[in-house]
């Protein structure tokens, strides 16, 4: 996912459409620097005009009434600035009541935000899912203020009601200090409710500038920041960044993304790594001579630097399991690929091994002792990486728990039981699941029950572990749509952990 980061006017528009367009255009001449790795939009906030303040403030002393009653617009006004705003950026608004609920989604806007004092506002949160469902939009909702049982109320309405949501941790003091911010609160919502706790919305003093590349490598995705344009009339609040400002703050979260890099890049410059390594790495010498068809034993071997090209080193000496010279070798001579022939210690079935091993140490997987691995390859084990899966059995009588392990790419051919229903439990990563011919996209935490005959065929883009429960496992009862799995008989392969 692209990093987002929503521009919140919210009133600094002071209700003059010059003033607001002022900051549009300053703004995404900022933005468009940065515009290859990081996603734009901007936020504007509605309150209806009539109804929102109570009839007997309307013209109270109170600051706050006295601010919004300042900067509303004319609905005509809000369609100019509207049309005039999707020119340069996508669009978010948040609605303060339920009439504003409605020009939100009758509108062009492309994200709904629900306000922290709104989250707990169950008449308009009730409106704006009653709206949410005749006209599907990207919600999202801070969750500034909230105690860890409003919390769990809110992530649980929208999730009992599959609506896409994303969550940002919000600090709603304005302004917030460093000593204030306590991303760690983020990092600890994230692994308690998963991959909806996705963003930060901060209020923070605008002299403030590392804390995007703190939370970027927490893992927000979307970031929320107040932004205004000073006039010698118009005085920004004390959370508010101008243009100099948010680009300083915009500079430190397109370094963190860069330099949080990505697995994918990371591989991509392996090879450099390792040529650049290979010239500190002790070469592989003979301390005798060798005659040729000889087997060379470590004894044989001594370390020393340097290591000259295709010759073997100290690195490769655990991986090898036979050494066999292919010519008669020198004492002191350095030990080269060319001259002798290698038989690899590490099998495919090791090698398995040591990805799955890997994989459940990052899901931090809880597992009985030395337990056995069940690896299908059911086209072949030089298929495995592409079609397979490795299971681990806890337990299996007349109810039965196994972990399936996927590895990042990996697909399991569609199959069906006529004795077994089963469930799936994502406890690390996620799949995508076709069930009778109908698709699912499930993440760490969701379940699915499968039933009898269900034809059902999965997969995993980035690697999965599924706590699959179910009635009695019976090595017969699985029944494979494609012909050449079921001729297989040689589709497993044991190893323990």
């Amino acid at each position: 996912m692209k990093t987002l980061v929503i521009l919140e006017m919210a009133n600094n528009h002071m209700g003059d459409i010059s003033h607001a367009k002022k900051i549009i255009k300053k703004f995404s001449y900022i933005t468009k620097k940065f515009s290859d790795k990081i996603d734009f939009a901007l936020k504007f906030q509605y309150r209806d005009r009539e109804t929102f303040i109570h009839k007997n403030y309307k013209h109270s002393e109170d600051k706050y009434v006295k601010r919004f009653q300042s900067t509303f617009f004319s609905d005509r006004e809000w369609q100019k600035l509207i049309k005039f705003s999707k020119k340069y950026f996508k669009l978010a608004c948040t609605p303060f009541d339920e009439l504003s609920a409605n020009k939100v989604f009758k509108e062009n806007f492309d994200y709904v935000k629900i306000a922290s004092c709104s989250a707990t506002d169950w008449p308009l949160v009730e409106y704006i899912y009653k709206k949410y469902r005749k006209k599907k939009k990207k919600i999202i909702a801070s969750l500034g203020g909230l105690t860890e049982t409003d919390i769990i109320k809110v992530i649980s309405y929208f999730k009992n009601r599959k609506v896409d949501i994303s969550f940002l941790y919000c600090v709603a003091k304005y302004p917030s200090f460093s000593n204030e911010l306590n991303l760690s609160f983020f990092n600890y919502l994230k692994k308690k409710y998963g991959e909806r706790i996705i963003g930060f919305s901060t209020h923070e003093d605008p002299e403030i500038k590392i804390s995007p590349a703190v939370a970027h490598g927490a893992g927000v995705k979307i970031f929320e920041k107040h932004v205004g344009v000073e006039t010698k009339k118009i005085k920004l609040n004390k959370y508010s960044v101008n243009p100099d400002k948010l680009e300083k703050w915009l500079t430190n979260l397109y370094d963190a993304i860069e330099i949080w890099g990505s697995v994918v890049s990371r591989n991509k410059n392996l090879n450099k790594e390792q040529t650049q390594l290979s010239v500190f790495k002790r070469g592989i010498y003979l301390k005798k001579n060798i005659k040729s068809k000889k087997t060379i034993k470590k004894s044989d071997l001594y370390f020393a630097f340097p290591a000259i090209k295709n010759q073997l080193t100290a690195n490769d000496l655990q991986k090898l399991f036979l050494i066999t010279a292919q010519k008669n070798l020198d004492e002191d001579s350095p030990l080269l690929f060319k001259d002798v022939k290698i038989i690899d210690n590490q099998s495919p079935i090791k090698k398995i091994r040591e990805k799955i091993r890997g994989l459940l140490y990052m899901a931090k997987i809880i597992l009985p002792r030395n337990p056995r691995l069940i690896i299908s390859h059911h086209y072949g084990l030089q298929n495995f990486y592409k079609y397979g899966i490795t299971m681990i059995d806890i337990i299996n009588h007349s109810y039965c728990k196994k972990l399936i392990i996927m590895l990042p790419g990996q697909k399991h051919p569609a199959q069906f039981h006529k004795t077994k229903e089963e469930s799936f439990f994502i406890v690390y990563g996620s799949i995508s699941l076709i069930l009778d011919k109908k698709k699912y996209y499930l993440k760490t935490g969701d379940l699915k029950t499968i039933k009898k005959r269900q034809v059902h065929f999965f997969s995993t883009k980035r690697g999965a572990i599924i706590e699959e429960l179910s009635t009695t496992s019976i090595k017969s009862d699985s029944y494979y749509l494609d012909k050449k799995i079921v001729k297989n008989k040689k589709r497993k392969s044991f190893i323990y952990l």
